[in-house]
C-alpha cells in the first residue's frame, strides 16, 4: 500500500518511473493543454508513512507557533 499527501478532488494517475522520466512525462502532460493543474507527487511506502508519523509525534512537542 502506498500513500501521498494530496489536496482536493481530482484524478490520480500512478506510474512507476525513475525521477527524471517522471518529471519529463509530467512536463509533456502539462504542456499538452489537455490537462490543467498537473502536479507530480511522490508515493510513500507503508514503512515510510509509519516513519513519517513516528517523526511527527517525536517533534510535535517542540513546535511553537510564531509569536509565542
Amino acid at each position: 500500500m502506498y500513500g501521498t499527501i494530496a489536496e482536493g478532488p481530482g484524478a490520480l494517475v500512478i506510474f512507476d518511473a525513475d525521477p527524471v522520466a517522471a518529471a519529463a512525462m509530467a512536463g509533456v502532460a502539462a504542456s499538452s493543454d489537455g490537462l490543467h493543474n498537473v502536479k507530480m507527487l511522490r508515493l510513500f511506502s507503508g514503512e515510510e508513512v509509519a516513519a513519517v508519523r513516528q517523526k511527527r509525534a517525536q517533534i510535535h512537542g517542540s513546535f511553537k507557533q510564531p509569536g509565542q
